[in-house]
């Protein structure tokens, strides 16, 4: 390769210096310039990867956008500037690694698929469960059959959510979008579907907000496409971090416990040995790699949309009292 890929950041906030360390290890692009408007963060970032205080510096991402010759942006902005920054990056030309979740409406989700499939494009979300070895095997033992049809799916997140992101635009619906459901309860909503390669097709939820403005804990009942039951709860008022994943099929059954290995029972509920894929990618390198042409996107805006239809459906059912489908 003749040189790397220029890769601008559109925001520098807490989670951007792993992006850094990441992208710039794969050796095959580099970070070349940062648009944040806040002081604090980007001494944050300048302490904690050395030499990035070197680089240019934008406090509107657009000006970025139009004065640095870049191949990629990596969005990790508040979610509701997500739509906005990946349309304009993407009319740039540019490939997008965008933070979860995609964006925060299923008309702006629909509207980016369309974008990136019409400018050729990558445009990819940044769920790293989809790297790790426990549910990529889970997804591949699902796809060989070897669960036999899923009849159940059940996820659990705990999280202090509530109480680290006090006083910050996490708990500001207009900056948010949403509250623990639209953050780090993106993950769950999207790794459930992939993982079991089902579409969710009615949801009943209820959730709680601690009178601020947005959901602190939810808990939805769902049904699948093929009939499957699903339960998931975000709880966001946590003394702390736990997750668990069961999925039961006429055939076996999946049990992840946090902290624990995975445990995989046959028909009889007999323990099965688990053998865990070598797999070493994450998605900056994913990212690098699929611009290339050198790998598939392992995380498709299609689990944007996936995420998004599911979260709207469940706070139209939360305010509503009653059961939701799914577009």
């Amino acid at each position: 390769m003749a040189k790397k890929l220029r890769v601008g950041f559109i925001g520098a906030g807490g989670i951007s210096t792993g992006h850094y360390q990441r992208m710039n290890a794969t050796k095959k692009a580099e970070v070349v310039a940062l648009n944040d408007p806040s002081p604090v963060s980007l001494n944050r970032f300048y302490e904690l990867c050395p030499g990035s205080e070197k680089l240019p510096v934008y406090a509107d991402y657009r000006d970025m956008l139009k004065a640095e010759q870049l191949d990629a942006v990596v969005v990790q902005s508040p979610h509701t500037v997500h739509y906005a920054q990946i349309r304009d990056s993407l009319n740039k030309g540019l490939h997008v690694l965008t933070e979860k979740p995609m964006v925060c409406t299923i008309r702006d989700a629909k509207a980016l698929l369309k974008q990136a499939d019409k400018c050729g494009r990558v445009l990819m979300i940044s769920y790293q469960r989809h790297f790790e070895p426990q549910f990529r095997y889970m997804r591949d033992q699902i796809r060989k059959g070897a669960l036999g049809e899923i009849e159940y799916v059940q996820a659990v997140l705990s999280q202090e959510w509530l109480r680290i992101t006090a006083n910050t635009w996490r708990q500001v619906l207009a900056d948010s979008g949403g509250g623990q459901l639209n953050d780090s309860g993106s993950h769950l909503v999207d790794i459930l579907m992939w993982v079991t390669g089902m579409k969710v097709r009615e949801v009943f939820a209820m959730q709680e907000n601690f009178k601020g403005e947005v959901d602190i804990n939810a808990t939805l009942s769902m049904r699948f496409e093929n009939g499957a039951l699903g339960s998931l709860s975000i709880i966001g008022n946590a003394p702390g971090w736990w997750e668990d994943h069961t999925i039961v099929g006429s055939k076996g059954a999946f049990y992840l416990r946090y902290g624990a290995d995975l445990v995989q029972q046959d028909a009889l509920g007999k323990q099965k040995t688990v053998k865990l894929p070598k797999y070493t990618k994450n998605p900056d390198a994913n990212f690098v790699d699929a611009i290339l042409g050198k790998d598939e996107v392992q995380t498709p805006p299609e689990c944007g949309l996936r995420v998004i239809e599911v979260t709207e459906a469940a706070w139209k059912s939360a305010a509503t009292g009653k059961p939701v489908r799914v577009p």
